[in-house]
């Protein structure tokens, strides 16, 4: 039996068995780890906290025949405050399906565990529409798990692209205004969010709430990861949707 000790953040959890809980943590450098919380269930457990969706922390496992097992987590944070704002916590639960499609066993993403804690501390502690926070980290997950849209260039004709044009889904990206499509329309600004803002760092999203164009992104951006990812859903609702805008 080996001991470990890993980073991570609770994407998921369900009951097993009286007391017990299967727990799916997000590692930087092991990618998706399935463990068994034992008795984590009852009330004076140490691990009663531990094992909620969103807590992050140093998780201590110990690993026999390929099966491990929770025994200790030092919690960094477990987000308390976006569980009482139910529009804020509809985004962040549709970040952990995001996450739970997205990684997998033993396959290390360093970059995009630290992008997740940005967001949750977006999410948890910032006053920025949820909408904007999301559309910052569906383009920053898209782009690690190599599914951005191309908006440089014509899907059609690849030629480059500087100005309004169309955004198909099922193509990947941009269509000029010059090819025959039925995709819907988008303006140069939005285009060139979703051309920047994948690698642009995740904290400067926020200068985008100066801009009328991103509630227009995050729309068409939603069809790109429905589609890709089949969130459909599990998605929250878009910004036109929830304030009338």
């Amino acid at each position: 039996m080996a001991s470990i000790t890993i980073p991570a953040i609770v994407i998921r959890r369900s009951d097993y068995g009286d007391y017990d809980r299967m727990v799916t943590l997000f590692s930087p450098d092991m990618g998706r780890v399935d463990a068994i919380a034992r008795g984590c269930r009852r009330p004076k457990s140490p691990l009663v906290n531990a094992v909620e969706p969103f807590t992050s922390g140093e998780f201590q496992l110990f690993s026999l025949r390929d099966r491990f097992t929770l025994e200790q987590c030092q919690v960094s944070d477990s987000y308390y405050e976006l569980r009482a704002d139910y529009d804020r916590l509809c985004h962040g639960v549709y970040w952990l399906r995001l996450l739970d499609t997205s990684i997998l066993p033993d396959t290390p993403m360093p970059e995009l565990f630290i992008v997740t804690l940005r967001a949750l501390a977006h999410l948890n502690y910032g006053e920025l529409p949820p909408e904007l926070v999301t559309l910052a980290f569906e383009s920053h997950l898209m782009r690690l798990s190599g599914l951005s849209p191309r908006m440089d260039a014509c899907a059609i004709c690849q030629r480059p692209i500087d100005g309004d044009a169309r955004f198909d889904s099922q193509l990947g990206g941009a269509v000029c205004l010059n090819c025959l499509s039925e995709a819907p329309h988008i303006s140069n600004g939005a285009r060139r969010i979703l051309m920047k803002l994948p690698r642009t760092q995740f904290d400067k999203f926020q200068l985008l709430s100066q801009r009328p164009e991103w509630p227009e992104a995050a729309r068409l951006l939603r069809s790109h990861v429905n589609l890709r990812l089949h969130m459909d859903k599990f998605a929250p609702p878009l910004y036109e949707e929830t304030d009338g805008r």
